[in-house]
């Protein structure tokens, strides 16, 4: 079992008979919103300062507001977020292969079939060569039938060698590796041949450096948002590239961890499978790729 979060971010307070009206935006996935009995236990404004224990009770909640009833509503102010939990079944495994990942993916994405849509595939020795690592199977399955694009007008994927500035992998990944690097070797020490899993050279107090990132691992970056978050595969020595999960760095100092590779990752994002706190509000559909 696992423990998944719902919330609601507040945008106006209105006491009613019996309870409160909250305008605003629930968060995460549709499938993910608060359902009618479920508590929001918990009152923050952003970042979590100044958390207030409350208990109220969801009587409704669309898409623009809620209506509870219990206690607490009366310390609600604008901006705050109200918060719950509930408890469900683990992900089973999809026991897809890299190709069928992405078949599934594009079917999601309302793209045509994959093998309708596969080409003569690219040569990806030179690409693989220069990030010094062969490259997951559904990755390069998808882009070779699709290329690079933007999902659900949010997340970018990159290819190698795109003529679009934003889409071209190797350009990509050396630019977000120049971002997160200052967290690991501090501001000011990085240097571009570096290497993320050198330890030697990260920062002596390791406060901004993941605690699941070990010396020599690395991160390879394949896609990032317009509000400048990152999407990397975390690539762990003696790991098949097959099984490098995915990690979502946002523009600031956190970071999610999806658990599976690129396709099924960004295939549970937009079915919702996965939750996100950074990704979950923007791929709730429809869902499209394209240019």
């Amino acid at each position: 079992m696992r423990t998944e979060r719902f919330e609601f971010s507040v945008d106006s307070v209105e006491a009613i008979p019996d309870g409160w009206r909250l305008e605003g935006e629930p968060g995460y996935h549709p499938r993910h919103w608060a359902r009618p009995g479920e508590h929001f236990r918990l009152a923050c404004e952003e970042h979590g300062r100044r958390r207030r224990d409350v208990d109220l009770v969801v009587v409704e909640l669309t898409e623009t507001y809620t209506i509870v009833s219990g206690t607490g509503g009366d310390l609600l102010r604008p901006d705050d977020i109200v918060s719950g939990e509930r408890t469900i079944a683990d992900l089973a495994e999809t026991g897809r292969t890299p190709v069928e990942a992405a078949a599934h993916l594009a079917e999601i994405l309302g793209l045509p079939p994959l093998a309708d849509s596969a080409g003569n595939g690219k040569d990806w020795s030179a690409v693989e060569t220069e990030l010094g690592a062969a490259l997951p199977g559904d990755y390069k399955a998808f882009i070779d039938a699709y290329g690079p694009g933007l999902v659900d007008d949010h997340v970018y994927v990159c290819a190698p060698d795109a003529a679009e500035e934003w889409a071209d992998l190797v350009g990509q990944n050396s630019y977000a590796h120049e971002c997160v690097g200052a967290e690991f070797f501090g501001w000011g020490n990085w240097r571009r041949e570096w290497q993320l899993g050198d330890a030697s050279r990260w920062n002596p107090d390791r406060e901004d450096i993941p605690s699941w990132f070990e010396p020599g691992d690395n991160l390879i970056s394949w896609g990032h948002t317009g509000n400048g978050d990152f999407l990397f595969w975390h690539v762990k020595p003696g790991t098949s590239a097959d099984d490098w999960p995915v990690m979502f760095k946002e523009e600031g100092p956190l970071w999610e961890q999806y658990g599976t590779g690129f396709a099924t990752a960004l295939a549970h994002l937009l079915s919702g499978d996965i939750q996100s706190e950074y990704l979950s509000r923007w791929l709730g559909g429809p869902h499209s790729y394209g240019r």
